[in-house]
Formats: structure tokens, C-alpha cells, sequence
């Protein structure tokens, strides 16, 4: 029997290669510097997000700076980790998305080239899902900048309507790259003799309730995600340590919608206080329920100043396309890994920015007020 390693979602194992092959040493630590470098470029790309807000300088870099530093970072920059990556993907998007909407022709020429080193990124990173989810986002984009020109165009605004064309085509591009490289499904393959009663694709057996005026492919979608969450990961992912509301099932896009609220619940203040500076099941555990209290309380105090953030940009289109992404991103990972691991790790890039969005600007208004008076 010959035995094949997968090449499919390996991606750090070909770069740890490449990096051992170019230096010589055979060593887990030489990962450091490229993982540095990564999370580094995502602060660097962070800090420029947040002066698109008309933020003192000081605080976007302040704000970058805790981005970088945060312990909960170590577990992708310390290890091989694929997050750096998908990370730096999140908000090469995000910038992308910002700078197809202004009105400077190079900062469009930079979007578009944003928006490929995010392909890249996803595509590297081996997470289909992200992809395939963006590319629906980016599709959103497109809608948006296309309802907002036919209104300038209602309003007679040719100057307007010019400025939004070109967003239009900057976001139908980056719409292109992701269709284009839009993951094809392989054939798995089928053994020699296969009962006739077995049926070819094991997720058809999962119960579904279909609703009849959702349209079919959008709600493959979520049985796919119900699939992966009442099959594959009850049976071989469940049981933890950290695992939370792990025995909820989903057989509908209803169960979806009802357990959303807990999903952002989950999403956006886990981990709770019960969990904080507790005894985990190894010392490294232990060590992170003691710094995890401080992190968690720094993003409570963001969630309540980000309505005000939102408001006072809220004439800013590619802000509401971003906030959108964020916390669909949220809740699909709070669905599909009922962990407080995982949800934490992959929530980062995401409840980062936004916190980042809410200090700097709540910050610099208080103090601009402050100098006024």
C-alpha cells in the first residue's frame, strides 16, 4: 500500500521548507523572522487603516503597536502557524476596500494591489472557506458602489458619479481576482467496491430542513457549515478543553438566525469571566487564563465606545463594508469552532481593528475637544 501526503492545505510545511533549504538550518526557530515580518506588515497596514479616519498619528500607532505586542499573537508568531498569513489577507482586504472608495487615482491603483496580495494571501494560507466567503463580500462591494452611482446619478452629481465609477472598477477587478481563483472541488477518490446502498457524498445524510424561498446555492452554504459543525466536528473535534456550546445542532437556516445573537455574544466577549485565571489543562494554558482577563477587558471597553466611532464616520460606504465583513467573520467562526482557542486566535484580526477604530477615534475627538476648550 503506497502512502501520499495531501497537498492541499500544507502550505506551511512548503514554506518551512523553503526556509529550511535557504538557510541551512533545520531548525523550528528560523519560522520566527518570516512570522515576524508578517504580523509586523498587518500593523504596519493597520496603523495606515486607521489614519484613513483622520486619527492622530499617535494613537493609530499606539493602537497598531497593542495589535502587535498582544500576548494572545505569540500562538501564530512564536509557532508555524498559518494565521500571520491569513491575518495580513484580512487586512490587506480591508485597505483595499478602503482605497477603491477615494478619490486619489494612486490610492485606486493601490487597491487593486491590495486586493491581489490578498488573493495571494488566502490562497497561500490554504483556507478555502476564506476565499470563497470574501469573494461573495467583494461581490457586495460592488453592488454597493454600483446602487451609490445610479443615486449620484438621481442627484445629478456628475463629479460624484465619475469618483464612484471608479470604485466600481476597482472593486469589480479585486471581484474578478477571487472568482477567478475560486477553489474547485476535487474529486474524491472512490474505493475499488463500493456498496451500491452507501451513498457517494457522506453530507447528503445529514437532516435538513430546506426553506423554500431561500435560493439554493446560498443555502448550500449553510449546509455545508451545519454539516461541518454537527458531523466532523462533534465526532473528531469536540471535547476539549475550552469547547463551548458544543452539543448545539443546526438543522435549518432558522437555527442559524436564532443562535446568532449568542454567536456575537460568544464572538465578541469570550472569554468570559468565569474562565479568567483559572487552572488550564497545561502550564501554557494556565499562563494564558492570567493574560486573557486583560485582553478581554481592553475589548469590552472598545465595544462600548464603537458606536461612536461608527457614527462619526458614518459617511464612509467601505467603513459599513468592513464592519459587515468583521463580524460576519465573528460569527462564522464562533459557529463552525465552538472553541474559545480557535475563536480567539481567529476573531484577532478582526476585533483588532475594530478596537483600534474605536480608542483612536474616540481619543482623538476627546482630545481635539479638550484643546477647544
Amino acid at each position: 500500500m503506497e502512502f501520499k501526503a495531501p497537498p492541499h492545505y500544507q502550505s506551511m510545511i512548503g514554506i518551512t521548507a523553503l526556509f529550511y533549504a535557504l538557510t541551512g538550518i533545520h531548525k523550528p526557530w528560523v519560522m520566527l523572522f518570516y512570522n515576524a515580518f508578517l504580523h509586523a506588515s498587518a500593523g504596519v497596514i493597520l496603523f495606515y487603516l486607521l489614519t484613513l479616519f483622520e486619527v492622530s498619528k499617535k494613537y493609530a500607532l499606539i493602537f497598531s503597536a497593542l495589535f502587535v505586542v498582544f500576548p494572545t499573537s505569540l500562538t501564530w508568531v512564536s509557532q508555524i502557524h498559518k494565521d500571520g498569513l491569513y491575518i495580513l489577507g484580512i487586512y490587506s482586504t480591508f485597505l483595499a476596500i478602503a482605497l477603491a472608495f477615494s478619490k486619489n487615482i494612486f490610492q485606486n491603483l493601490l487597491a487593486i494591489l491590495f486586493g491581489a496580495l490578498s488573493v495571494i494571501s488566502f490562497l497561500i494560507v490554504g483556507r478555502e472557506y476564506s476565499l470563497k466567503i470574501f469573494y461573495y463580500f467583494h461581490g457586495f462591494t460592488v453592488l454597493v458602489a454600483f446602487i451609490i452611482i445610479v443615486f449620484q446619478l438621481f442627484r445629478k452629481n456628475k463629479e460624484k458619479g465619475l469618483q464612484y465609477l471608479r470604485t466600481l472598477s476597482v472593486a469589480f477587478l479585486i471581484f474578478l481576482f477571487f472568482g477567478y481563483l475560486q477553489p474547485t472541488q476535487q474529486p474524491a477518490q472512490q474505493p475499488a467496491q463500493q456498496p451500491a446502498q452507501q451513498p457517494a457524498q457522506q453530507p447528503q445524510q445529514l437532516q435538513w430542513f430546506w426553506n423554500p424561498w431561500i435560493p439554493d446555492k446560498a443555502e448550500y452554504l449553510f449546509y455545508q457549515l451545519a454539516y461541518w459543525r454537527n458531523e466532523v466536528w462533534t465526532k473528531h473535534l469536540a471535547g476539549h478543553a475550552g469547547g463551548i456550546d458544543e452539543d448545539m445542532r443546526f438543522y435549518s437556516v432558522s437555527d442559524f438566525l436564532e443562535y446568532t445573537p449568542r454567536a456575537f455574544v460568544v464572538g465578541l466577549f469570550s472569554p468570559f469571566p468565569s474562565f479568567w485565571f483559572t487552572k488550564g489543562s497545561t502550564t501554557g494554558g494556565t499562563i494564558a487564563r492570567y493574560i486573557t482577563p486583560f485582553e478581554s477587558v481592553y475589548l469590552y471597553i472598545a465595544w462600548i465606545l464603537l458606536p461612536f466611532a461608527l457614527w462619526k464616520h458614518r459617511g464612509k460606504p467601505w467603513l459599513w463594508i468592513i464592519l459587515l465583513i468583521s463580524l460576519g467573520f465573528i460569527w462564522f467562526h464562533t459557529v463552525a469552532e465552538p472553541n474559545i482557542g480557535p475563536i480567539v486566535r481567529k476573531r484577532y484580526g478582526y476585533v483588532m481593528f475594530l478596537s483600534a477604530l474605536s480608542y483612536s477615534v474616540f481619543l482623538t475627538e476627546v482630545f481635539k475637544r479638550w484643546k477647544k476648550s
